[in-house]
Order: C-alpha cells, then structure tokens, then sequence
C-alpha cells in the first residue's frame, strides 16, 4: 500500500503540557505560525465557537485538568474562558507541525498573550488564541539601572536570567565585551546602562553594538555572531516544489558604503572612516580621511551613509564604532535583493535559515536567507509563505 506523508499535514497543540483533546481540535478552523529575526514568534489558533460553547463549557471537562471535589460534568463538560482554562494568560503553549505519519516537528514553545473573541453579523462566532515565544518576557516595563563594570555578555546573561531564560552567547561575543568593557570602565569609569529602556530594547541596542542577532527557542535565549547556518536547510524549485516567487531588487535607500566621523577631542582631530563593498570584486574597501579633505571629499566607493561626529574618549570606542559600521553595512546591502514567496508547507523553513531557489534564472536562483516565515494550517491544507533576502555580507 502506497502512503503519501506529504499529504496528510497534520499539528498537535499542547497546554500546559497536556495535548488538547479531540473534542476541542475538532473546532480548530485554523493555525498560524510566524517567526522572524529578533523578534518573538507568535501563534494564532482560530476555533469555531458554534452556540458560545467555548463560552459556556469548562475546558477542565475537557481533561486539561483535574476536576474540583465534588464537581460532576457530561460527556464535554463546561467550558469558561476566565476560570482557569486552557485560553488563560500565561498558559504554556507548544506547537508541532508537520505530516503524517512522520514524528511531527517542533516550532514553536511559549505562553498565551492574548484571546480574541468575534460575533459577526450573520456569522459563526469564533474565538482566537494568541500565544507568543519566551522573548516576548523582555518586553513589558521601562527601567533605569545601570550595570557597574559587567561585560555585555555578562549584562545579558543577567536579563536572561530575570526573565527565566538559559543564555547561549557566541564566545567571540563574550570575549570583545569583556574587552570592551573593561577599556571603557578605565578610560570613562562607566559601563552598559539601562536608560528608562525595557529588558528587549537594551537587549536590541547590546545586539547592534556587536554586529549580532538574537532569537529565542524553547527556553534558550541566543546572542550571536556566527551561529548561523550557511548550507541550504532545503531547496526549491520553482513549478514543483515552489508555488510562486516575487524577488524585488531596488537602489532606493541603497548605499555603496558607510561612513563615521571621528573627533579626537584631546588635539582636536576629525577623521572620516568609510567602509565599503566592492560589488565587481566581492570585497571590503575601508577609506581613512583627516579633517578637512573629509569634509570636501565624497565617498570614494559611492554613495554612502554618514554617521557623523562620533567623539573618542577611549579606545573601546574605535573597536564598537567598526562594529556598528560593518552592522550597517551589512543590514543596507542586504536588502538590496530581496523576495517573498510561497510553498507546500516545510517546517525546516524558519527565520535565520539558508534556503535555495531554483528554475528563477541566473539573476534570481541561488542561496537567500529567510527574515520571516509564516506556516499556516487551515481547511485548504498546510502552506508555508517566506520573506527572504540574498546575503550579499554574511
């Protein structure tokens, strides 16, 4: 007997460690599953709320938990939203996805954020839950703070470690922080700060400062330079396995290079540094420019983007200003190409993966890094839509 898995798509949903029973996945109109590069994922499941049952009934009936003593239900049981059921705030969420009768894949572990309730006119009322990954802790709350002479990997691991995440830092990370910040405590007599910025937006700015993404999976909190993947996690090709495809390739906003300029209170001294990318050769090209030729001069590698009067008061601040200028750089001329596209639904396409395109011609098939990617499971079957870049500057 033929079996075809990539036919039968399939999902389980988990509460609170406990798999939702049939009574309710059999209301399930819908799920959605989206991730993207720093940024907490999210999921969507849409439920068919025929009569409000999923109003009236308790989802303790449902076998989600123990009933209370003395307490008696049907068959269902009854269902209520507010008293302790599997649509509370901050229920655990898992998600896997995937064909049968394949081991399902895991894609997605948080909490829920949000519930969502509509009564169309003439329609069937339906109810949404809305979960969102651990990264999704950093977000609430504003703090001033400041970290003493902690390294930013250390100032990392602290806000993990609030937030009831385990820390994984790229070691080149952990060893220019410490660096950095010991240059910095000795030449200012300060190091990071926390001003009036939630856990995720000081986060953000540690990741900017170091050229680095962060992502969170499972219960693991991710901070890295260089822990990507290069080689294709899977390949498409366009009239099989890829449904459709719209690259788009522009120059607005676009520059050939990125420049700071530099003042060195202490003589005084400007100088313009301009790091920029040869696109016949495939390499860097870094210009120095004193004073006021930087001042006349434009980019010798084209158009370019200015940040200017950076001043120097140690030498930290040299190494972190490369730093952010390689990170401009890149994220400038990565979006130079850029596409969205669409296929049968394949888990292993997630953000930060390679995939590889095929049958697009030589301009448009190649390696593309996906920024977000979005698998949705409804009555039409399991798709997978993709927003990817080529990565001109890995």
């Amino acid at each position: 007997m033929s079996s075809y898995p990539t036919y039968v798509p399939d999902f389980r949903l988990a509460i609170n460690g406990s798999e939702m029973p049939a009574a309710l996945k059999a209301h399930v109109t819908s799920v959605r599953y989206q991730d993207g590069l720093n940024a907490a994922d999210r999921v969507e499941v849409g439920f068919a709320n025929t009569n409000l049952r999923w109003l009236q009934e308790h989802i303790r009936g449902l076998g989600f938990s123990p009933l209370p003593t003395g307490v008696t239900l049907g068959p269902i049981g009854r269902f209520d939203v507010t008293a302790g059921g599997a649509f509370d705030i901050d229920n655990k969420v898992e998600l896997d996805m995937g064909y049968a009768p394949h081991p399902l894949e895991q894609m997605f572990l948080g909490s829920v954020t949000g519930v969502d309730v509509t009564f169309p006119n003439g329609g069937m009322p339906a109810m949404t839950l809305v979960a969102h990954d651990y990264l999704n802790r950093l977000a609430p709350g504003k703090y001033a703070r400041g970290f003493g002479p902690l390294a930013d990997a250390l100032v990392v691991m602290i806000l993990s470690a609030e937030n009831l995440l385990i820390p994984l830092i790229d070691p080149t990370i952990t060893t220019i922080s410490a660096a950095l910040t010991a240059i910095n405590v000795i030449f200012k007599g300060t190091g990071t700060k926390q001003e009036g910025e939630s856990d995720l937006e000081l986060l953000t700015k540690i990741a900017g400062q170091y050229d680095a993404d962060f992502w969170v999976d499972g219960n693991t909190l991710y901070l890295s330079r260089f822990m990507k993947e290069y080689s294709p996690s899977v390949t498409l090709t366009w009239g099989s396995s890829l449904q459709d495809f719209s690259p788009r390739v522009t120059t607005i906003g676009q520059v050939a290079g990125v420049s700071m300029k530099f003042t060195l209170r202490e003589i005084p001294l400007d100088f313009l540094v301009t790091v920029g990318w040869d696109f016949d050769r495939e390499t860097l090209i870094i210009s120095v420019l004193p004073g006021i030729a930087a001042a006349a001069a434009k980019s010798v590698v084209g158009p370019a983007f200015s940040i200017i009067n950076q001043p120097i008061s140690s030498p930290g601040d040299i190494a972190n200003s490369a730093l952010v200028i390689l990170h401009e750089l890149r994220t400038k001329l990565n979006n130079r190409l850029t596409g969205s596209g669409s296929c049968v639904g394949d888990p292993r396409i997630r953000a930060n993966e390679i995939i590889r395109l095929e049958g697009l011609g030589p301009d448009f098939s190649g390696n593309y890094r996906v920024k977000s990617a979005t698998h949705s499971f409804d009555g039409s079957g399991y798709k997978t839509n993709f927003q990817v870049f080529k990565e001109i500057i890995p």
